[in-house]
């Protein structure tokens, strides 16, 4: 996976996951690379054939403080919503 800015290294390792369809974590050792905007995964099986997902919370940020889970731009004379979640963004893929 690659974002556009350096993602924080230590939030990076704690808020994206690779499950099972069933929701089960794969274990594997996870790393940042090409100056910390690439996210890799090895599993610490090999992959088995079939459907995965890979997790991200929205409270991912990069090194400037920018996450999915809010608005990066606010007009400060417009109310700003404070609301946080915690929810997930789910990404599908499939090994064959």
């Amino acid at each position: 996976m690659i974002f556009s800015e350096p993602m924080d290294h230590a939030l990076a390792q704690r808020v994206i996951r690779v499950v099972t369809p069933s929701g089960e974590l794969v274990p594997g050792g996870t790393a940042l690379r090409e100056d910390e905007r690439g996210w890799t995964f090895s599993p610490a099986r090999p992959w088995q054939p079939g459907p995965y997902r890979m997790l991200v919370q929205t409270t991912i940020e990069d090194l400037a403080g920018n996450n999915i889970g809010k608005t990066f731009e606010v007009d400060v004379f417009d109310g700003v919503d404070r609301q946080f979640t915690n929810t997930t963004v789910k990404l599908s893929f499939d090994v064959r």
